[in-house]
């Protein structure tokens, strides 16, 4: 199994292991700040199965550090990531930057369409907006991860190529039009994630999360689709693999 989508931290080697117990092999480590770069290349060093992407996240597009998005460049040209991102718009924490934010969103889907990169999508109540910039600055290939918008947003996403990300939020109760954007996502466009630390899905909900919580994902979208958890599981893998060219 792999998680797709995850920010690791300090404990990485404690948090790893565990994923590597409950047969979660794979991890794509997001890294969204200088820091998390530096530890993202040890821990690739380190495992191998861990690989990073690397972005500048919408909320901190206005407080970007001199060389950020430069060593970005840097590690997309020596092939030492996976994905640029994550990247997009977000109206929900951050809705005086817009502009600031639109301005980096190109930026990184330039380097991805040059570079033949996917590009890893951050969305929060944005997504009309987001459609919008897309459509006048079109993506290559894209991850719209922790996807959380309408069934007309997933359509459109799905008519584009994009490959859709489905968190622990998916495995919420209430979450019903999400669950049922996942049951008609065709397997062929589905990804998984936890977005840990944070979004655990049930029966960890409020907790902290970790890759080691992916099976709950697959669970329950194999209950969703009516497959088998091996089926969803096999599929997710080789979509990965297809996006991410690891």
């Amino acid at each position: 199994m792999i998680d797709t989508h995850c920010h690791l931290g300090e404990d990485y080697r404690e948090v790893l292991k565990r994923a590597f117990e409950k047969k979660v092999h794979h991890v794509i480590n997001i890294c969204i700040h200088p820091d998390d770069i530096v530890r993202g290349l040890k821990i690739v060093s380190e495992f191998p199965t861990a690989p990073m992407a690397a972005g500048i996240h919408p909320c901190h597009a206005h407080e970007v550090e001199e060389g950020h998005f430069e060593k970005i460049i840097q590690l997309a040209k020596e092939k030492k990531i996976v994905a640029i991102g994550e990247t997009g718009l977000d109206l929900h924490h951050s809705q005086e930057h817009f502009e600031i934010q639109k301005k980096y969103f190109k930026m990184h889907i330039e380097l991805a369409n040059d570079l033949d990169f996917a590009l890893s999508i951050h969305c929060r109540k944005a997504y009309y907006e987001l459609k919008e910039f897309i459509e006048k600055n079109p993506i290559k290939k894209a991850i719209l991860h922790c996807f959380a918008g309408p069934q007309q947003i997933a359509d459109w996403a799905l008519g584009q190529g994009f490959f859709l990300s489905f968190s622990g939020v998916v495995t919420f109760k209430n979450a019903l039009e999400m669950q049922s954007i996942a049951t008609s996502t065709p397997i062929d466009q589905l990804l998984v994630e936890t977005d840990a630390p944070w979004l655990a899905p049930e029966p960890f909900r409020g907790k902290t999360n970790e890759p080691a919580y992916i099976p709950f994902i697959i669970e329950k979208i194999a209950s969703l689709k009516k497959k088998s958890k091996e089926e969803v599981s096999e599929a997710v893998f080789k979509n990965a693999k297809e996006i991410f060219h690891f």
